[in-house]
């Protein structure tokens, strides 16, 4: 396994790490994505694997559920625990250098893994949130999406699907560097 697909599966066993400590009557709660609870965060990874699955197989890109919720079925837990399961053996097998179609056309799976890490990251956090679960993000992880984010924090605001930048602390940390680029902590 190469580095990228070590890393987005250590960002993926992060989220497992934060969906066991969440207890059941806690998915319902507020989220710090708009109008989404943690069960809706949590759909909305775990369509998100089935969506990095199928690109990473060749199969090509997979539009997104309209309805995150679907996704979970009754057992929040259960659920992640078999998309990571299934997502980890398509890592340990993968070729990173091979080339298959995308959104953005042709691309390696590396490039797909590299970018797709950001969801589960940031993700993590959101349902650590929700929970209000402390939770430490993988710094490798967190420190190549701050290089890429850092330039062109406005473009991913832009998107909608992040909040406006805050302002971070001179001194912050850089988890809460990242998460504060994508309008998310206190700086």
């Amino acid at each position: 396994m190469n580095r990228t697909a070590a890393r987005y599966q250590r960002v993926l066993s992060g989220v497992s790490d934060v969906v066991s400590r969440i207890p059941g009557d806690l998915w319902n709660a507020p989220s710090p994505c708009t109008q989404w609870t943690a069960l809706h965060v949590l759909g909305h990874l775990v369509d998100g694997q089935h969506q990095i699955a199928a690109l990473i197989t060749g199969q090509g890109p997979r539009e997104p559920l309209k309805d995150p919720v679907a996704a979970v079925g009754g057992d929040p837990t259960s659920t992640w625990a078999a998309t990571t399961l299934h997502m980890d053996s398509l890592l340990a097998v993968v070729d990173p250098a091979a080339v298959i179609p995308s959104h953005h056309g042709d691309v390696t799976v590396e490039a797909v893994l590299g970018t797709a890490v950001i969801e589960p990251l940031i993700h993590a956090w959101d349902l650590a949130q929700a929970a209000d679960l402390a939770v430490s993000l993988d710094e490798e992880a967190v420190a190549t999406c701050l290089a890429v984010i850092a330039p062109m924090a406005e473009q991913f605001a832009a998107t909608g699907m992040y909040a406006p930048a805050r302002a971070a602390r001179m001194n912050a940390a850089p988890q809460q560097r990242l998460l504060a680029l994508l309008g998310r902590g206190t700086g």
